[in-house]
């Protein structure tokens, strides 16, 4: 758990600081930053897709290569934004899981893997359709003998180097260009007349459906370590790269719509080749088809390459199997991540039809690109001490919301299939991770922190007011019997401590009949008639005790309710029971007191274990420790895995909590794997401690609490605080999806 102060906060630390000779050179500058964004975007996008989505909008498929663009490029931005901020970390589900926790990272881990295999499958049957050209053959098939062979070659060992890829992308972008220098003079306009043939609908469709040629635009961020100036270069580059894409591709399209026959263009799988045949015969083909094999072989091999990284990571991370992070010996790659990626791969190239790949594919990358845009408002909001970007996405929050936004209506537009294959994704993702991440990944993320940070703030604020108000007004004092008379002192004692002097009212009601001397003795009227507070008695001997003091509690208005509960629980089951029932119950605070008589109080301890301190508590700590004049403690417990800038953040949080204090304070912060001994040995020296239950958690801590208070050798007060505000429904979800 993580607590914040008011002007900063420390989280878990992103990646710890490499070594000279871990770190990786920065030898890329803004040209290889270009080539590398548009090298990942260029492929089946637009060597396959034009002639699919031509089906679907009609002509108006060429504005709905640029609206894909812009739904992009909120992502772009924000991603870019991360990668300058964490230029070690690299990826998206790192990005992701980081930002909002390892369920997010779980479900974008997936989704990332899933649209690169997707796509991928969707470039290797574009391959192969176009690799009829030169050889005629069966299209699924040699797709998956394709398959096999780069599988085999990633499992053996492959490097790609960036010159390379400025060079082999620089030679297709030439040829795209010529293709629709030479080509444009050839368009005819009655091939757009009427554009809009299927109308907004089908636009939106077709749009979605292309959104897939725009995916590897951020791929370039996972390099950020081994880029030149990367505050400038990593986000120009990639804004770049996609206004370039964002007019190549609609002219591209353009090129084909224009000078296609239309009923060929429908059925077509090779859509470039049908127009090279229209205006540049053979050899033009010839070009456009090896240009085309080339370039889709690359983006398949690359797709393999990044896409079996996913599975390798994560379970890196602990939220896959061990076994995923198996690492060849003479490849240096990830084996088994290969290995399962390419069964996968396999399985869709033989079995998924083209049109369901690329829409799988984009709806996939549309979940995941939301996620990214939710990360960095996460990070944002979390106003994180290390999290200094170079570059900030512009327009915060409007593009990242009109990113989320665009993509999710995009979603909705892809058909049936599509839509349901990414909701039983999440479905999946979140079941996965439920049963098999949750017990041993690192839960801590800016989105929590953010969450945190939101509710300690009002907590704190809470706490202030609490301690500023004077004490309580209405106090209901619970006698039972057998009680000695030691102990019904304390009940009084502390009840006058709590009450607001002057103007407080205790109110006593006493089961023990046969109790000669009975609160308030004339010493105690005599205090409480000093301190200008109000003093009424009633005894019973009615059996339902809970029924009664609930009743009494409803009808005037008490705003505390202090009990004793028995030495001995197990002794005593039939008190207890109505002791839980009334605390449970009652509309108001509720104080037991456990173990013994408290004689004197120089120091109080109050104890945490899993979330900000009940502001009831600090409120009570500080009342009493005014009236005895004693001190307070605050005893704060960590796991012994948590993260680096846990401890230090619990400080500050106790700092700024101090501040709402009228009495000293210390602190004591530990981490350890048994908190019932650990608590009891940095509460010794206190004479009162004051346990309850966290107020942001999803826990029922009373056997702990029990199990405390059995354990100190001094009084408990156990805390319950049915009133308190918590927190919405909205937050509350939230926090149940990032815990």
């Amino acid at each position: 758990m993580l607590f914040r102060s008011a002007g900063t906060v420390t989280a878990s630390e992103p990646v710890p600081t490499r070594s000279e000779s871990e770190t990786l050179h920065r030898s890329l500058g803004l040209y290889a930053v270009l080539t590398i964004s548009i090298g990942a975007m260029i492929g089946s996008g637009i060597f396959v897709l034009p002639g699919l989505a031509f089906k679907i909008a009609g002509p108006s498929v060429v504005l709905a290569f640029f609206l894909a663009g812009l739904v992009v490029l909120p992502a772009a931005l924000s991603k870019a934004e991360m990668a300058t901020a964490m230029p070690e970390a690299g990826g998206t589900y790192l990005y992701i899981d980081r930002a909002m926790g390892p369920l997010m990272g779980t479900i974008a881990g997936f989704g990332v893997w899933f649209s690169l295999v997707f796509k991928a499958s969707f470039a290797l049957v574009g391959l192969s359709a176009y690799l009829e050209f030169f050889i005629p053959h069966p299209e699924r098939p040699v797709a998956a003998l394709l398959a096999i062979v780069l599988i085999g070659v990633n499992l053996i060992g492959v490097k790609q180097t960036a010159r390379f890829q400025m060079l082999f992308v620089s030679g297709v972008i030439l040829v795209l260009l010529a293709f629709v220098a030479v080509g444009m003079p050839h368009v005819q306009s009655s091939s757009f007349d009427p554009f809009m043939t299927q109308g907004v609908k089908g636009l939106l469709s077709a749009t979605a459906v292309v959104f897939v040629s725009y995916a590897g635009v951020t791929k370039v961020a996972s390099i950020a370590e081994e880029v030149r100036r990367p505050g400038r270069n990593l986000p120009l580059g990639m804004l770049v790269s996609i206004g370039f894409m964002m007019l190549l591709y609609p002219a591209i399209v353009a090129v084909i719509v224009g000078v296609s026959p239309a009923t060929d263009l429908v059925k077509t799988e090779t859509p470039m080749t049908l127009a090279a045949e229209q205006f540049a015969g053979p050899v033009g083909v010839a070009i456009i088809a090896g240009v085309a094999v080339i370039a889709l072989l690359s983006m398949t091999n690359a797709g393999i390459i990044a896409s079996s990284r996913y599975p390798f990571a994560m379970a890196r991370n602990s939220l896959a199997p061990p076994q995923l992070a198996a690492i060849g010996r003479r490849s240096g790659g990830p084996i088994a991540g290969i290995a399962v990626t390419g069964v996968v791969l396999l399985a869709l190239v033989m079995f998924v039809p083209l049109i369901e790949l690329a829409k799988l594919a984009s709806a996939f990358q549309l979940l995941v690109f939301s996620l990214i845009n939710l990360a960095l408002i996460a990070f944002r909001e979390a106003h994180l001490d290390w999290y200094a970007p170079q570059f900030k996405s512009p327009l915060y929050p409007v593009t990242q919301i009109f990113g989320i936004t665009a993509a999710l209506v995009l979603l909705t537009q892809m058909g049936t299939i599509p839509l349901v294959g990414a909701v039983l994704f999440v479905i999946t993702g979140t079941i996965w991770y439920r049963v098999f991440g949750r017990s041993r990944a690192v839960k801590e993320s800016a989105g929590r922190d953010a969450l945190r940070l939101r509710e300690d703030q009002r907590l704190i604020q809470t706490t202030s007011d609490a301690v500023a108000t004077g004490g309580r007004k209405h106090i209901l004092v619970l006698v039972r019997r057998p009680t000695r008379p030691s102990r019904q002192h304390t009940l009084f004692r502390l009840a006058l401590r709590l009450a607001a002097s002057p103007g407080g009212h205790i109110h006593v009601i006493n089961f023990d009949a046969r109790t000669r001397r009975m609160i308030p003795t004339d010493d105690d009227r005599a205090r409480a008639r000093y301190l200008g507070i109000e003093v009424t008695t009633e005894q019973y001997t009615d059996e339902d005790r809970r029924g009664m003091v609930h009743s009494f509690v409803e009808r005037e208005g008490v705003d505390l309710f202090i009990a004793d509960l028995p030495q001995e629980l197990k002794a005593t089951k039939h008190v207890t029971r109505d002791l839980r029932w009334l605390r449970e119950h009652l509309t108001c605070d509720s104080v037991f007191l456990r173990n013994r008589e408290v004689d004197r109080i120089d120091q109080i301890a109050i104890l945490g274990t899993g979330g900000p301190y009940d502001p009831v508590k600090i409120e009570m700590a500080d009342h009493i420790a005014r009236h005895e004049r004693a001190e307070l403690r605050f005893v704060h417990l960590t796991s012994t895995d948590a993260p680096p800038g846990q401890v230090e953040s619990i400080r500050k949080y106790h700092k700024q909590l101090g501040e709402t204090l009228t009495v000293p304070w210390d602190e004591r912060v530990q981490p350890t794997g048994d908190l019932v001994a650990t608590l009891t040995g940095l509460s010794r020296g206190a004479n009162l401690v004051i346990l309850g239950a966290p107020t942001h958690r999803f826990h029922v801590v009373t056997d702990l609490a029990d199990s405390i208070a059995e354990a100190v050798d001094c009084p408990a007060l156990l805390v319950h605080t049915p009133t308190l505000e918590k927190p919405g429904i909205v937050t509350r979800s939230v926090q149940w999806i990032i815990e």
